[in-house]
């Protein structure tokens, strides 16, 4: 018996559920309470706070049972609660996957060119036609679908900002390798955990537990094409490591191949996704909104956050794929490992692999996923727009 059923109440939940049930009630109440969805109801902010509110104690297991105990007066966060549209925000937006991807690069991108000052002359230079997807100024002359953009003029940034974007390369790349060495160890750790699992008789309770984790992180922002990314990399390098073995290193000559044409084939495909954000972004400012009718609007509205999404989760997915490759590899190719133990971990990768590339949504979660994404992409961008104190 629980002492108050307030917060499982705004929920609709039981007390007894679990932690990816928990995540899914919030999920759904999260989006029927959003402001953004209400903009008449003067008391929007104030339900879509208290859902907020219940999910962070509720999801909390300390909180929890605090709250079940005594009620909310003594389930408090020690720091406060945190705002509802901030905390909506990051607790989906690849918070989940940390231990398996690091930093989720796919806003702070953006977050850093605001902060840097440099978003107003990328923008400017781009309306211009002065700007490729990728940002860099060019002078060529790019094909795309049949047709031909001139951008011969250069994008005007100054000494200053040219330093700071200098800056901000070398502070990713120092990022980026200290992602890489921090997730070898994590992802070492997990492959010890699943070998000492077979080794012991345990291969059931440790799959069941990464089932269950698995559960929650299909539940992400983007979480469902993470996980298949994931599998995707580390079942080709594991694989292509054993069959190397297998074959005394002649099999590189084919998969390394193949690995160029599939990074060729990446590139090809960022390009392409920044060319059509580009022409939307076009094609947007030429539509007057205040003369669309509220069905229009929201219909307009929603393709052009789902077009923002796409080209922000094509770089992401880009520079994703190449940390978690330097990590499989460091794994793989560490010579101070046996050959014999490499194998193994070879083996456990494709185990993870295996568990990560099964995981399904069902059409009401797919439905959820897509909609729940486009309002955090509405709330990072008015977080961008909030004056900096």
């Amino acid at each position: 018996m629980v002492k108050d059923m307030e917060y499982y109440d705004v929920l609709g939940i039981q007390p007894d559920a679990t932690p990816a049930e928990i995540k899914k009630a919030y999920r759904r109440k999260a989006m029927q309470t959003h402001p953004d969805k209400h903009p008449d109801d003067p008391d929007a902010q104030s339900k879509f706070q208290a859902v907020g509110e219940a999910y962070q104690v509720l999801s909390d297991p300390q909180l929890k049972s605090r709250y079940d105990q005594f009620g909310k007066d003594d389930a408090v966060p020690q720091a406060g609660f945190e705002d509802a549209e901030e905390y909506f925000t990051v607790i989906f937006g690849g918070e989940g996957f940390r231990d398996w991807i690091g930093e989720f690069s796919l806003f702070k991108q953006m977050g850093d060119v605001d902060e840097m000052g440099l978003d107003e002359t990328l923008n400017d230079s781009s309306e211009s036609g002065n700007n490729t997807p990728n940002g860099n100024a060019t002078g060529d002359i790019t094909k795309h679908n049949g047709k031909t953009s001139s951008t011969d003029q250069k994008a005007k940034l100054s000494k200053e900002q040219k330093e700071k974007l200098m800056e901000m390369e070398k502070k990713r790349r120092e990022d980026m390798a200290k992602q890489v060495n921090e997730l070898t160890k994590k992802l070492n750790d997990k492959i010890s955990d699943y070998l000492l699992a077979v080794k012991g008789g345990h291969l059931k309770e440790f799959t069941t537990k990464l089932n269950q984790e698995i559960e929650e992180l299909k539940l992400e922002s983007f979480g469902l094409e993470l996980l298949y990314l994931i599998a995707r990399v580390y079942k080709t390098r594991a694989s292509n490591f054993i069959m190397s073995k297998k074959t005394h290193g002649f099999s590189k000559l084919f998969t390394g191949a193949r690995e160029n044409a599939r990074s060729v084939k990446a590139t090809y495909n960022l390009l392409s996704t920044g060319l059509e954000a580009q022409k939307a972004m076009e094609q947007m400012s030429d539509v007057d909104t205040d003369k669309l009718d509220d069905i229009e609007r929201v219909k307009f509205e929603n393709e052009m956050a789902g077009k923002a999404l796409g080209v922000m989760w094509a770089m992401s997915k880009f520079e994703l794929e190449k940390k978690l490759k330097e990590v499989c590899n460091k794994i793989l190719t560490d010579k101070s490992v046996p050959s014999k133990e490499r194998v193994a971990k070879a083996k456990a990768m494709i185990f993870l692999a295996d568990r990560f590339a099964s995981a399904k949504r069902s059409p009401e979660e797919a439905e959820e996923a897509r909609v729940f994404e486009e309002l955090i992409l509405g709330e990072q961008e008015k977080s961008k727009k909030k004056p900096r104190r």
